[in-house]
């Protein structure tokens, strides 16, 4: 029997009804908060966050969150964590609060800004009980802290492996360098640039790696005899790797080089990495500038919180991985870094090369160095 839609009408209050419930059981408890802490933010209307200053970097996590969170405005200084931090320093000294979110290195965020206790635990920033699942990350969620504490500053991106630095091809053959040895040539006396070592950073982070496996004394014979020109700028590092001045550039990252080789130039520049110059250490991946924190007394603590949430989710992660050609240690993402030698990989135990207990080790090289007398 073929009944019209008009003998079912009275029942669509009871379906809607069914409906209702059925959504009302289906939304999470964390749901609710999320929309709480939203709706928050949004009368909060900003959030203030230092972050990277390479213009792909910058641009990336600004444009991502305006189009995630229009609403809320963000108010990104872009500035290396040396450069920021002694002012936020400054500010709670004077009992002033400015800060919602810090994006930066290990080094100097967490020997700056933990001892003054002006970083809130990262785990009281999360809505999403997603985000500290260990299926969610490589190694696990808890591997991403780079603080000794495992509470305040994470890692979320990462490659398998540090880079030491870049050749250009257009100037100098693989013939002439393809292993740590080569850099003592004599083809290569003053043709190789190498970042400041006492600097926080990639450049320093490698050089501490290098004497892991060849030791100090050859780092010493290095710099002390084979006509290095240690630098500040990393611009001036890269133009003067892209125009042969000094085609080996150690210690410089690739912002500045990424932006040139999308312009065509460049465009034969490798990267020094590997077995040939790190030896055989044991699996390792390191963060970047791009670690996070979130302050205790933000002025904006709800902002912060859809900020820090924002962050470490599987869309802007995989956004952030395409745009800057890095990886997530999320194993739902795909590898931006188009080399698949530094992709992470579930069930490798990897070793963070640029937490709170590597940058110490770092440190004390850095010591020895300034006796060497190679650094004016």
């Amino acid at each position: 029997m073929i009944r019209s839609w008009r003998s079912y009408a009275g029942l669509w209050p009871a379906v809607a009804l069914v409906l209702l419930t059925v959504s009302a059981v289906a939304e999470e408890p964390w749901q609710a908060e999320w929309n709480r802490v939203l709706g928050a933010a949004q009368k909060e209307g900003t959030v203030v966050v230092s972050g990277p200053p390479g213009e792909i970097q910058r641009q990336a996590i600004v444009s991502a969150w305006a189009k995630a969170y229009p609403g809320i405005a963000l108010q990104y200084t872009a500035a290396r964590g040396s450069q920021v931090l002694s002012k936020v320093v400054r500010e709670r000294g004077s009992g002033l609060f400015n800060w919602d979110v810090v994006l930066a290195s290990t080094d100097p965020t967490v020997f700056t800004l933990i001892p003054i206790s002006a970083l809130a635990p990262l785990r009281d920033a999360l809505i999403d009980p997603g985000l500290a699942n260990d299926e969610t990350w490589i190694g696990g969620f808890q591997a991403g802290f780079v603080d000794d504490a495992g509470k305040f500053f994470y890692s979320p991106t990462g490659k398998g492996g540090l880079s030491l630095g870049f050749v250009n091809r257009d100037c100098l053959s693989k013939e002439t360098i393809s292993k740590a040895d080569d850099l003592k040539k004599p083809e290569l006396f003053g043709k190789i640039a190498w970042y400041d070592p006492m600097q926080p950073g990639t450049g320093s982070r490698s050089t501490w790696l290098l004497t892991t496996g060849l030791g100090e004394d050859w780092l010493k014979d290095l710099f002390k005899g084979h006509g290095i020109t240690f630098a500040h700028d990393y611009r001036q590092m890269t133009e003067w790797l892209v125009n042969c001045t000094k085609p080996v550039a150690i210690g410089v990252p690739n912002d500045v080089l990424t932006q040139m080789q999308r312009q065509g130039i460049g465009t034969h520049v490798e990267e020094l990495t590997g077995r040939a110059y790190f030896g055989d250490p044991a699996p390792g991946w390191g963060g970047a500038n791009e670690d996070i924190g979130w302050y205790n007394n933000a002025p904006h603590p709800n902002a912060a919180k859809i900020f820090v949430n924002w962050y470490l989710s599987k869309d802007f992660q995989q956004q952030y991985a395409d745009a800057y050609e890095t990886n997530s240690r999320r194993a739902d993402t795909k590898p931006g870094d188009p080399d698949p030698n530094h992709a992470l990989r579930g069930g490798v135990t990897y070793e963070c090369r640029s937490n709170e207990a590597a940058i110490r080790k770092l440190q004390a090289l850095q010591e020895r160095i300034k006796s060497w007398g190679v650094l004016g």
